[in-house]
């Protein structure tokens, strides 16, 4: 990670806030899990099994991802950098895959439904990945547009960049969205499987598609539109879809549901070549930015009334 100061030294080896946050959230979130879990009826070992399970998939598949990412890191530094943990960097979708995939062998394992695993782990990981992203601010990472009034140059709103060019701070952002998600879904009632990890779901992908937009040290393609937008898009439509096929909506419904979230997708990747083409300068950043808000914030409210009435 760039730009650290270690907080203390624990066997002469020193301890950096980006760490520390994650061991305080991984600890919170399994005590968050044992406590859903006693709420929904599933077994604490299910829990445990989970944690042993997501530790090295998530581990692993954030490393491997952030590493296919960025291929140019490869080349420079050989083959072995992928190995090399030690350096930091890591892909929150590659993190999402490595929990999905530890909540469905621990549902194999344990003989339990999925739903019910993803109910009692999600809010924990959530708040997991809010101290993450709060951990972050000891970094140069999570960084947006420069912010050109110097009176709002004070932290959380803005910090400095590896340049001393203060930007907003996007982390802070994604983590105030992931906490309100996680104690949100923490302290919802059960009143239907696979809704608590639906909406969280939901937060974190509407979240990541609408903070992503505004942040400037991820990886491009076509150019201007981010990896971790599109795969937050496909992550929110995989819910929608599910939440479509077991609803009671009529056909003229679902359809509907399907075209306005098709026009969400296109509006926000317009907004995002507008904010970065140099070609059109008449469309200020700031309104594609306030569009994205409306927009995102509607699929994800549309994707979440399809998974209430399928949860019913």
């Amino acid at each position: 990670m760039e730009n650290m100061t270690p907080l203390a030294t624990l066997f002469g080896l020193p301890v950096y806030p980006y760490a520390a946050f994650l061991v305080l959230g991984a600890v919170a979130a399994l005590c968050m899990a044992l406590l859903r879990a006693k709420k929904t009826g599933l077994p604490g070992g299910a829990v445990l099994t989970f944690a042993l399970l997501a530790l090295p998939l998530g581990v692993v598949l954030a490393r491997l991802l952030y590493c296919v990412c960025r291929p140019g890191e490869i080349v420079d530094s050989g083959f072995g950098y992928i190995f090399r943990i030690d350096y930091g960097g890591f892909s929150l979708m590659g993190a999402f895959l490595g929990m999905v995939l530890a909540a469905w062998l621990t549902a194999r394992i344990e003989g339990v439904a999925f739903a019910a695993v993803a109910d009692a782990v999600t809010p924990g990981l959530l708040v997991l990945l809010a101290l993450a992203r709060l951990g972050e601010g000891a970094t140069t990472n999570g960084i947006g547009v420069d912010v050109q009034n110097e009176a709002l140059w004070f932290f959380p709103l803005a910090r400095p960049d590896s340049y001393d060019a203060y930007c907003y701070a996007i982390h802070m952002g994604e983590a105030l969205t992931a906490l309100a998600a996680g104690v949100y879904t923490q302290a919802m009632p059960i009143r239907g499987r696979g809704l608590a990890s639906g909406l969280g779901i939901i937060a974190l992908s509407a979240g990541q598609i609408l903070w992503e937009a505004l942040r400037r040290d991820e990886v491009l393609i076509f150019s201007f539109v981010r990896i971790t937008m599109v795969f937050f898009a496909v992550v929110l439509l995989v819910v929608l879809v599910i939440g479509l096929r077991r609803s009671g909506w009529p056909g003229k419904g679902k359809a509907l549901a399907g075209v306005l979230f098709f026009l969400g997708v296109v509006v926000v990747g317009m907004n995002e070549f507008f904010a970065e083409s140099k070609l059109i300068s008449f469309i200020p950043a700031w309104l594609c930015y306030l569009t994205d808000a409306f927009v995102v914030t509607g699929m994800g409210v549309l994707t979440g009334c399809a998974l209430r009435d399928a949860c019913k």
